[in-house]
């Protein structure tokens, strides 16, 4: 037994390393983009600032932000502690991702055993969409784990009834409601487990408990009305269709993006893995078979919280999928339970663990390859305008996208970007978070060039392209710069584009 427990933590430190091996990998090589670098400037702002650029009424009952503050104090404490520079920042993900680990492990452990544990874990290590996330300055890691420790914590209190832990899953889920609205979407479909089971005593510690997490949250609850006014007044995200609910899928088993040569292996590997899991499901829940409700309660956590985001999406759109990293994590507890618990032929069970190996290391070398691995454009142009400027240059940007990024890594250089059009989709970037950030902004190109002699302007590439797309020659921002000045350079660095003008006489 003693030889047994010492091989159980060496291959689960194991799990732990090449968890931390891949993450290292993502946090060292990703590019840095907007979110990340406003995740940084708000936090190194303060509690107070968090909190104003947070709650701050730009119209009426409209706030600044959408996001709760959790994350952002966190991460404020953390710059106090470590520094503000991207690795340290990232650092702080990556300790919450060896956090989620360990909750899975405990979660699986308590439902299945700890062999099952341990290949539920090396899932959840190597899944490249928790890889992908897992170092992203941003608060999605944070909610993963609290909503893994409320899921582990319903399922001891559950099986104990012991009060304590019905206190920390209402103290874990509030904390998750604190860090990301979108939580909710989670945690009813958790709370809602008593109702399977018709379970009097099970249903009224649940409520309980979830009354308890309400009276937590209520000191931010008072101010949804105002933050979801802001999402329906400015927010980028597009109601979902159909097509969501199939890359759901591919970001389950193998993630996205992928080349379009690579989308026919990965559709396959992800319906059939999927489809082959659901019939088993289906047959051991047919025959009643021992454990079968744990298979039927593990399905439902994995696809019921992404069902109701996309159905309230319809009327709302809030549909993003890295909130929905802990519903991906029970699913590769669910593929667990599918390959180790219901006795499914030989053939059918090599032929799944196949496919769910397959679509890993599709994800996994994607990721080593594209999606801004290895290279960081933004970094890149700041460093050759920071050689070249000359005083009396202004270095212009399209939109904030590109601004925000250049203004972490040098806020003294002579800058400005157009803003978004006023009540727009894309107007995120409130008046009282760029006032609290120190950004400048202008409301047009004239303006942003105005009194300028040689002007760095700098555009992602796909702006561009959305342009041509529609029947223009280009962007309209460079149209007027074409008009108006002259062209002395331009080079691209990946997918942002560099110009340099210089007035004509």
């Amino acid at each position: 037994m003693q030889l047994t427990k010492k091989r159980f933590t060496l291959i689960f430190m194991f799990i732990i390393l090449l968890a931390i091996l891949l993450r290292c990998s993502a946090m060292l090589n990703r590019s840095f983009w907007y979110d990340e670098a406003f995740s940084i400037l708000i936090s190194e702002q303060g509690p107070q600032a968090i909190l104003a650029g947070t709650l701050t009424m730009d119209e009426p009952s409209v706030t600044a932000d959408i996001h709760p503050p959790t994350y952002y104090f966190l991460l404020d404490g953390w710059i106090h502690l470590f520094g503000r520079s991207i690795l340290a920042a990232r650092l702080l993900s990556l300790l919450l991702g060896i956090g989620i680990l360990v909750n899975i492990f405990l979660l699986t452990k308590e439902l299945l055993g700890a062999s099952s544990a341990l290949l539920a874990s090396f899932l959840v290590a190597v899944s490249p969409f928790q890889v992908q996330f897992a170092t992203e300055i941003r608060m999605y890691a944070l909610l993963t784990f609290f909503l893994t420790l409320a899921t582990y914590a319903f399922i001891k209190g559950t099986r104990t009834r012991s009060w304590p832990w019905w206190g920390l899953f209402a103290l874990s889920a509030a904390l998750a409601q604190y860090t990301q609205n979108l939580a909710a979407f989670y945690l009813v479909p958790l709370a809602l487990t008593g109702l399977f089971k018709w379970d009097g005593k099970l249903l009224k510690q649940t409520l309980f408990a979830g009354l308890g997490a309400v009276l937590l949250y209520i000191p931010w609850l008072i101010h949804l009305p105002s933050q979801f006014a802001k999402i329906q007044h400015h927010y980028w995200i597009e109601r979902p269709t159909l097509a969501v609910l199939i890359n759901l899928l591919l970001r389950y088993t193998t993630n996205l993006p992928l080349p379009d040569k690579w989308m026919l292996p990965a559709l396959l590997i992800a319906f059939l893995s999927t489809a082959l899991a659901v019939m088993q499901t289906i047959r051991m829940a047919r025959q009643k078979t021992e454990g079968y409700k744990i298979g039927l309660w593990l399905a439902w956590l994995s696809f019921a919280p992404p069902l109701f985001l996309w159905l309230f999406s319809q009327w709302t759109p809030v549909y993003v999928d890295r909130a929905l990293l802990a519903s991906q994590a029970v699913f590769c507890i669910w593929l667990v339970w599918v390959l180790l618990k219901t006795a499914m032929p030989k053939v059918i069970q090599w032929t799944m663990a196949v496919l769910v190996i397959a679509g890993v290391g599709l994800g996994l070398s994607q990721l080593a390859i594209n999606n801004g691995y290895g290279y960081d454009p933004l970094k890149k142009v700041e460093a050759a305008i920071s050689n070249e400027i000359k005083p009396g240059d202004l270095v212009v940007h399209s939109n904030k996208l590109t601004y925000l990024p250049f203004f972490y890594y040098d806020p003294g250089l002579p800058m400005t970007f157009i803003g978004d059009d006023p009540g727009g989709a894309t107007d995120t970037l409130s008046k009282a978070t760029r006032k609290i950030l120190g950004v400048s902004d202008s409301p047009d190109i004239q303006s942003a060039v105005s009194g300028a002699q040689r002007i760095w302007f700098v555009i992602y590439a796909e702006s561009v392209a959305e342009y041509v797309a529609a029947g223009y020659a280009t962007h309209a921002h460079l149209r007027y710069l074409d008009e108006n000045y002259t062209l002395n350079s331009y080079i691209s660095y990946g997918n942002v584009l560099l110009y340099q003008y210089e007035r004509k006489p």
